[in-house]
């Protein structure tokens, strides 16, 4: 499929990629303001998981650049993520081939305002970095746990998968929340990698619109990742909110 490049439905996916990649390099959920985005000026189905990745994946380099830059990610558990996050998704996007996302749909319809209720419950949630207090065996089995688990359920369903994560590193390993979005936008930018290539053979991308984006949704992530490192708690709390609102909308009236 072509798309023009100037038109105004690619100006306004632009616009939808740089405002997403403000919300990822805060705190992730970015694919719920472009996703409907390209569906509401049209751009078919078969194309939009591609593209989307494609042009949203050196922004969240950018952004993880711009966090390990200030000191921002905490590279060991990061690291130990890894491995785990790369084999969960492949797990997760295996079981979704026999597996209905309708269930997980339900359990997350239940999950996002529980989640939403744990994060007002708990205001001073990633205020302050308490990670150097725990043992390295405490740090391996929730890094690697956080990994498996959260990148099963990126392979499997995806939707505000870097939200998790962040929630993960701040509530499990007690990272503060600029921290914990650091190593988010991390993991996220090198196991992007596999999916970016996947989609990049399949012929499932629409090279104009997604190199039209990318230049959008990496200005977008540098101002976000600055803003976060600035503002902290301050700006990432009132997103958080925002993007469980978002994943909330897409589950009710998906």
């Amino acid at each position: 499929m072509n798309i023009e490049l100037f038109s105004g439905r690619t100006f306004l996916c632009c616009l939808a990629f740089f405002f997403a990649g403000i919300v990822d390099s805060i705190t992730g959920g970015g694919g719920l303001i472009t996703i409907p985005a390209m569906l509401a000026v049209g751009i078919p189905v078969r194309f939009i998981t591609g593209t989307n990745q494609c042009a949203a994946w050196i922004g969240s380099g950018v952004a993880a650049f711009k966090y390990m830059k200030s000191g921002n990610i905490h590279l060991r558990s990061a690291l130990i993520t890894l491995p785990f996050a790369m084999i969960g998704s492949y797990l997760g996007a295996r079981l979704n081939l026999i597996v209905p996302v309708q269930y997980l749909r339900i359990f997350m319809l239940v999950m996002v305002p529980v989640i939403a209720l744990f994060i007002f419950a708990n205001k001073n949630l990633g205020e302050e970095d308490h990670v150097n207090e725990k043992s390295e065996t405490s740090i391996v089995l929730w890094s690697a746990l956080i990994g498996f688990l959260l990148g099963g359920y990126q392979g499997f369903y995806g939707p505000g998968a870097g939200l998790f994560f962040m929630l993960a590193y701040a509530a499990l390993l007690k990272l503060n929340l600029v921290r914990a979005t650091g190593n988010t936008r991390f993991v996220i930018a090198v196991i992007s990698v596999i999916s970016v290539s996947t989609y990049a053979a399949s012929g499932a991308v629409l090279w104009g619109l997604a190199t039209a984006a990318t230049f959008f949704n990496v200005a977008g992530s540098y101002l976000g990742a600055a803003l976060a490192i600035k503002k902290g708690a301050g700006i990432i709390r009132p997103i958080m909110i925002l993007v469980l609102a978002l994943l909330l909308a897409k589950l009710v009236f998906a």
